[in-house]
């Protein structure tokens, strides 16, 4: 009920304030956050329509996102988890690649469920990583020719047992006939919701802890940095950041304990 250009800083730190505090709406850090940036959205579009002179909302601090941990395996971990797993069946020789690949590149999960066989360079030992898939149901999905991030799209490198492992799956899809996705048992892109269950039963199999699908990448980040003690550039590039800075931000704590050994 207030005119906008009434608004003062008083009220915009209140507003902050009652979003966060359990007198008002009592909010989580995160949610919180994206309700006061879209009040400060809405401010900016009043100052691109003239309709104010400056958006006063900048005068106040945002509200920063809050830290989210994001579990994930330990080598140790993953190695009890493909273990449990039989792969002279066809479904689960899928499990077995699916956690593999996401495990051993550190790919987002829709950008490992749009790998094509053509991403694989198997001469040079490469896995291009440039698309991404969306999904609203088994039949309705687009395979779009981009990434998360302008930097996400990035060539990396694959290690001999993942190439042996890609070559053995290949093979196996080719006697029936599918040749383009990687993750498939049908000819059709695989759902994260099947990950995440992929995921919830071998872990419960191997008596190992669930992780998200998410979870996989961070595996695949600790993997590096415990047992290569890889640089913060490489592991950059190769989860496709923008910059090393996100890279420290989410993944500064894993190196911590390289200083005692």
């Amino acid at each position: 009920h207030i005119p906008l250009r009434s608004i003062t800083i008083d009220q915009v730190q209140s507003f902050k304030t009652f979003l966060l505090s359990k007198d008002g709406c009592g909010y989580s850090q995160s949610y919180a956050g994206l309700l006061f940036g879209s009040f400060r959205q809405s401010l900016e579009m009043a100052v691109n329509l003239s309709y104010l002179d400056y958006n006063i909302s900048k005068k106040v601090k945002a509200i920063p996102k809050a830290k989210t941990v994001t579990d994930y395996w330990t080598k140790s971990e993953f190695e009890k988890v493909i273990n449990t797993i039989c792969i002279n069946d066809f479904y689960e020789h899928l499990s077995f690649v699916m956690l593999w690949v996401y495990f051993m590149t550190g790919v987002r999960v829709n950008e490992g469920t749009a790998l094509w066989w053509d991403d694989v360079d198997f001469e040079r030992k490469r896995l291009k990583v440039h698309h991404m898939l969306i999904v609203k149901n088994k039949n309705d999905w687009h395979r779009n020719n981009y990434t998360k991030t302008a930097d996400g799209k990035r060539t990396i490198a694959l290690d001999n047992d993942t190439i042996k492992i890609l070559k053995q799956w290949k093979d196996r899809q080719n006697e029936i006939g599918i040749d383009d996705f990687i993750f498939s048992y049908d000819g059709l892109p695989m759902l994260k919701s099947t990950v995440a269950r992929i995921i919830t039963r071998y872990s419960k199999l191997a008596g190992i802890h669930k992780i998200q699908a998410k979870g996989l990448r961070h595996s695949h980040a600790s993997y590096l940095i415990n047992e290569f003690n890889v640089s913060v550039l490489v592991l950059s590039n190769r989860l496709g950041h923008s910059s090393p800075e996100i890279t420290l931000k989410h993944y500064s704590h894993m190196w911590s304990g390289l200083d005692d050994a």
